[in-house]
């Protein structure tokens, strides 16, 4: 199945006006053939009453963005993981950014929907509250998913097929609780597509120093802040020769820059040698915490390696933030993106991300 467009970016909090496409259930799942999603089906707006008409979204709409927005509880969430589930039905890889850590529910599909699937996710409290057992109530919370799903049209066969299709992975960058992503580690050179496009460097660069500065609560205009410009010459020189550029080389390379001056100015008369060793000190405090040791280690932000397993097979990758601060939270998001962007320039198939917003 061909798909057209590059990324498709949902973000929850925004409208999409999705146009029914008049398919009738002639078999099990028709629309799966179609290149469609299948999110529900038709409401009449005047009764409420619930059609046979299955609601229909082509998915090769999905170019660059589409937006979610509703009122508490209307619903933003489950439309997005009902989104994101068709996506891996279509053999489409997700990224999705999840600020208040609920996402994760996408992995709770059970195949055989059978009751001690559902026993660990069982509050004893709320058991006792029905005057059930445990298993009594996880018995009678898997009839209740088997026959809702029923009801609108997800066999166990189609849950089935959509955790074979994908590997769901749950990431936590600053954190081991889920996989720890390593983002301080190394500051990798972009392709050579970007190092040839000016302005896709420039913005990259930008945004890279901005994010990192944001850590040691260091903001200004880039066009006057000394921190932003001198840090942003660095990146420059290292990545338009090709070479990655590390947390602990740049906090080297901002004591002792490889270059004398920044613009017409020498650079001790731009940024004096003290005033420098204060930036890096900061930047060398992130390096030194051990809360910040998390940053360093575990998976690479490899994109492609986020998006697709070694066989070619599409994953559904979930990072989930939580946990963080503000600033580290930004920061991320930031790399992230980045990191998405520029192998967009490159890739043609289509990624779909997911941001849900924590408001």
């Amino acid at each position: 199945m061909s798909h057209a467009g590059l990324v498709c970016i949902i973000l929850i909090c925004s409208i999409v006006y999705i146009t029914t496409r008049e398919v009738t259930m002639g078999s099990d799942y028709p629309f799966e053939k179609l290149g469609m999603f299948y999110l529900g089906k038709e409401i009449d707006t005047q009764s409420g009453e619930v059609s046979a008409l299955p609601f229909l979204y082509r998915n090769k709409n999905l170019t660059t963005h589409a937006a979610i927005i509703g009122m508490t509880g209307s619903g933003k969430t489950g439309l997005g993981i009902g989104i994101i589930e068709e996506a891996v039905m279509d053999n489409i890889p997700s990224i999705i950014i999840d600020p208040k850590g609920d996402m994760g529910n996408l992995l709770l599909t059970f195949p055989e929907c059978a009751a001690r699937d559902f026993t660990p996710w069982v509050d004893p409290a709320d058991a006792a509250k029905k005057g059930l057992s445990v298993d009594e109530y996880a018995a009678k919370t898997a009839e209740t998913w088997k026959n809702g799903l029923a009801e609108w049209g997800q066999g166990l066969d189609r849950i089935a097929s959509l955790r074979g299709k994908s590997t769901f992975s749950i990431y936590t960058p600053g954190s081991t609780a889920g996989a720890a992503v390593s983002v301080l580690g190394n500051f990798a050179a972009p392709s050579q597509e970007v190092l040839a496009d000016t302005d896709a460097l420039n913005s990259l660069v930008n945004s890279t120093v901005t994010s990192l500065l944001a850590l040691i609560d260091v903001t200004g205009d880039p066009m006057q802040s000394r921190e932003h410009i001198l840090l942003s010459s660095l990146f420059l020189h290292f990545w338009r020769k090709g070479e990655d550029l590390g947390l602990e080389s740049l906090i080297g390379n901002i004591v002792a820059p490889p270059f004398t001056k920044i613009g017409v100015f020498s650079l001790d008369t731009f940024f004096p040698q003290p005033e420098r060793m204060k930036l890096a000190m900061g930047l060398n405090n992130i390096l030194a915490s051990p809360t910040f040791a998390a940053w360093t280690q575990g998976v690479p932000l490899d994109i492609q390696r986020i998006l697709y397993n070694e066989d070619g097979r599409p994953n559904t990758a979930i990072f989930s933030l939580s946990h963080l601060g503000d600033n580290e939270r930004m920061f991320f998001v930031t790399m992230l993106l980045n990191a998405v962007w520029t192998k967009s320039l490159v890739i043609s198939r289509p990624q779909l991300i997911l941001h849900r917003k924590n408001r």
